[in-house]
């Protein structure tokens, strides 16, 4: 599997830390063949892709890409093509010919929750009882796994990684909420069709893509979901969906009015579980542009998933963009402060700053700053809502240069000590030994903090 380049970088290859970024906009949902048709639309060759899944060793497949168009755009349409004289531990069928399976994003458009949001089951778990498991078994169960054996498959494959890693946590986030959906534990989940060649191959596939592609960090708009009902086994079932709703439990979403599904379970799972960040695209060079075409249907908004693959340098350091909410209050008690960083920090704060200040009147007053990661603010500006006196707070979207981070260990006379190193470029800009680790030692020990605080910076230039 060879890796396909963005560009090749200009001048300052020395200096410059190149970070390779896919944006998903999903300004008309999201789902997962519509995501790897876009990659695929991107320049992602369908070749080594498929050569890269052979790798999962689930029987005979083969990937067809077409372009159709949407509204006014072009754009590529994925086809999975099963073989089922070649479907291996598949389960036998006694003929040989292709099935075709088209997107999921639009199947679920004419059937319900039960038949799930793609290609007649994007996501469901199945319990069949009587009957209806007498017929299953009859037929095989074919498409039919629970979450334990889609991950052995992964796990046993050739494939990278990291990419049997990401395949993996997206398959746990749909079982996990359809296991909370329907009440039950996770190992009674069963996937149907996204436990089926066609399914594994588009969630695989587009964590594949990701990394032969290079994207080093992937980043969402607030995924779009539809709105109304469609009808399933057990009645009329409101948009989004249950099963979608919860897995983008926690995410900013947009709903669009529209009678459509429009981001299906596992285009949420994806986007959910490879998402760095949700909201406006952050700051790179676009280098190319991907459409994903789902199923032609009527509306003014063309169904397709857009993505937009670039670049993003930083000189010999790392960018990353964050959530700053601010705050002035005047008539708030200073005792009340520490209480407040602390519970912020609890919350997941990634800085929390108190500055003095004047207001209005000539009054006194304290500008209190939190630094959040994307789409992580919602529970800390509810702390600033219920802890202070505030009754509105500034929030902006920033972005931050920081240093390449990690950590290393000092031996010292009164135990080991983390260092949090900072480089720039591989060089060592910045050290400090981690203040918890130096006061639990300190006070263990009985010695001045300042003297173990010291010792750890020694052993640390000793060794560098």
């Amino acid at each position: 599997m060879h890796r396909v380049p963005l560009t090749v970088p200009v001048g300052g290859l020395d200096t410059l830390r190149v970070t390779r970024i896919a944006y998903i906009d999903t300004f008309s949902g999201i789902s997962g063949d519509m995501f790897l048709g876009a990659l695929i639309d991107a320049g992602l060759p369908i070749e080594g892709l498929t050569e890269g899944l052979r790798a999962l060793r689930l029987g005979g497949f083969k990937l067809s890409a077409e372009k159709v168009m949407r509204g006014a755009f072009q754009a590529t349409r994925l086809h999975v093509l099963i073989d089922e004289a070649g479907r291996g531990h598949e389960g036998p069928t006694g003929h040989s010919h292709q099935h075709q399976h088209g997107n999921e994003h639009s199947h679920s458009h004419g059937h319900g929750h039960d038949h799930a949001h793609s290609r007649a089951h994007d996501h469901g778990h199945d319990h069949k009882h009587g009957a209806a498991a007498a017929e299953a078994k009859g037929a095989g169960e074919t498409g039919r796994r629970g979450l334990k054996e889609i991950v052995k498959i992964l796990e046993a494959s050739e494939l990278p990684a990291s990419v049997r890693t990401q395949a993996a946590a997206v398959f746990e986030r749909i079982g996990k909420a359809e296991a909370r959906v329907h009440g039950i534990p996770i190992e009674e989940v069963h996937f149907h069709e996204v436990g089926a060649i066609d399914s594994i191959i588009d969630i695989t596939g587009v964590c594949l893509g990701l990394h032969l592609l290079g994207v080093d960090e992937v980043w969402c708009s607030a995924p779009t979901v539809g709105s109304g009902f469609v009808h399933g086994a057990h009645g009329q079932i409101p948009l989004p969906a249950p099963a979608t709703l919860e897995i983008l439990k926690d995410i900013p979403i947009r709903q669009r009015e529209s009678g459509f599904e429009l981001t299906t379970p596992t285009g949420a799972a994806l986007t959910a579980s490879l998402g760095r960040g949700f909201g406006p695209m952050p700051p790179l060079t676009v280098r190319r542009i991907g459409y994903g075409a789902g199923d032609d249907r009527p509306g003014p908004v063309p169904n397709v998933l857009r993505i937009l693959l670039g670049e993003r340098s930083a000189a010999g350091g790392e960018c990353d963009r964050v959530v700053a909410l601010e705050t002035n209050v005047d008539d708030m008690s200073p005792q009340w402060i520490g209480y407040l960083v602390d519970r912020l920090f609890e919350a997941g704060a990634l800085d929390v700053t108190v500055a003095p200040s004047g207001m209005k009147k000539s009054r006194p007053a304290h500008e209190i700053r939190v630094l959040a990661p994307l789409g992580a603010d919602g529970p800390l500006a509810e702390i600033l809502f219920r802890e202070t006196t505030t009754f509105g707070i500034r929030r902006f979207e920033v972005d931050r240069l920081i240093l390449e981070r990690s950590f290393e260990t000092a031996e010292t006379p009164w135990g080991l000590i983390r260092i949090k190193v900072g480089r720039r470029a591989g060089k060592v800009l910045s050290a400090s030994p981690e203040y918890e680790d130096v006061q639990k030692a300190a006070k263990a020990a009985g010695v001045p903090f300042k003297e173990v605080h010291r010792r750890a910076m020694e052993e640390f230039h000793r060794r560098e």
